[in-house]
């Protein structure tokens, strides 16, 4: 007779117990699920000043929500200028926005949004001469 048999046997059925447990329907504190431009993409600056809008998104979280208080990196991926800040949070409407300066070259400058480090958008920003 083998004694060991029900002590693994009932290990076995906590263990599934417990797994069960985990995959509750439960659903997580929300979470970033996507960034979209909403305003200010294709806009034009004159070299060396800021553009006339703000750079605006929208982050929303994985139902596709607003997501409130959600960190926003700016980043300037070509054609130079700078942003007021590289770092922006999203509002209680899951929006951010950000200031584009245009550096001193005309042409076409991008920048990037991103969230979760993940999820990004893009704007492009013509710039022109005085």
């Amino acid at each position: 007779m083998n004694l060991h048999r029900p002590r693994a046997s009932f290990a076995l059925l906590a263990f599934a117990l417990a797994l069960g447990a985990c995959n509750s329907n439960a659903e997580g504190p929300p979470v970033p699920g996507g960034v979209t431009a909403v305003s200010g993409n294709s806009q034009f600056a004159v070299v060396g000043s800021p553009a006339a809008n703000p750079l605006v998104v929208l982050v929303t979280d994985q139902n596709g929500s607003p997501l409130a208080a959600a960190p926003v990196t700016w980043t300037v991926t070509s054609g130079g200028g700078t942003v007021a800040n590289a770092l922006s949070t999203s509002d209680a409407s899951g929006v951010a926005r950000m200031t584009y300066t245009a550096g001193p070259r005309t042409g076409a400058a991008t920048v990037v949004a991103t969230v979760a480090q993940f999820w990004t958008t893009s704007f492009t920003i013509y710039i022109e001469a005085p």
